[in-house]
């Protein structure tokens, strides 16, 4: 229990950052239709980020890894 706790307060410094970067190009292309994601939606994605991590502390690395490919992927799509 222990080595989950730790490897969670880790995962927590990437998926901060990768939930934030999610929410904030989800309202950039939102803001060019006039809609807007509240906040909640953000602290949604981080507890799901915490969740995973504890869960499955081994796979977690790789789960980031590819949303953040994804992310990369979708900024070249999107022309940003």
């Amino acid at each position: 229990m222990e080595s989950r706790l730790i490897s969670l307060f880790a995962s927590l410094f990437f998926s901060v950052p990768t939930a934030a970067f999610i929410w904030l190009g989800v309202n950039k292309e939102l803001a060019y239709w006039g809609g807007f994601v509240s906040s909640t939606y953000l602290f949604a994605c981080i507890i799901v980020f915490a969740i995973m991590a504890l869960l499955f502390p081994q796979l977690f690395p790789s789960i980031l890894g590819g949303l953040w490919r994804g992310i990369l992927k979708v900024g070249h799509w999107w022309g940003g």
